[in-house]
């Protein structure tokens, strides 16, 4: 599996959440719903307009707060310095971290999340640490590709 590790400084990212089932298969039926969710209520076009893209530029997603039941999921993109963004819309400041960065061409990132907890955690010499991960997409939506960025730290 290809992967890159890079250290990055803080940052912030801005953009809309919904609560997700932890459970793997549940998530993955609910967090399409939700993306969809947000194509239809504006989010997506407005935060393209507020960053002056293109309405069909995709953008990225990030999973934090994770409690024994349920995670957030925003779809989000990173928050340019001195940008006001309406209140419709939630700030998620993040810390320096050093990202596992996994890149998926064909943008299958639900089998990705599979393999990097079933293939590249045991094998590899990192361990998750606290922090958001994100899913980034790249491109428009009928050109799209992805990366999983996981926050880590060596064994």
């Amino acid at each position: 599996m290809n992967y890159r590790i890079e250290q990055r400084g803080p940052f912030e990212m801005f953009g809309v959440y919904g609560l997700i089932n932890l459970d793997m298969k549940t998530a993955f039926s609910e967090v399409p719903q939700f993306r969809g969710e947000c194509d239809d209520d504006g989010s997506v076009d407005l935060m393209n307009e507020i960053l002056g893209r293109f309405g069909d530029t995709v953008l990225h997603a990030a999973l934090y707060d994770h409690t024994g039941e349920s995670f957030k999921y925003m779809i989000c993109y990173n928050l340019p310095k001195g940008l006001e963004i309406p209140e419709r819309f939630t700030k998620l400041s993040v810390p320096a971290l050093t990202w596992a960065i996994i890149p998926e061409p064909q943008c299958d990132l639900q089998k990705l999340w599979e393999r990097i907890y079933s293939e590249w955690f045991p094998t590899s010499d990192y361990e998750q640490v606290d922090g958001p991960s994100f899913e980034m997409y790249y491109g428009m939506a009928v050109n799209v590709t992805g990366e999983i960025w996981i926050p880590v730290k060596k064994k």
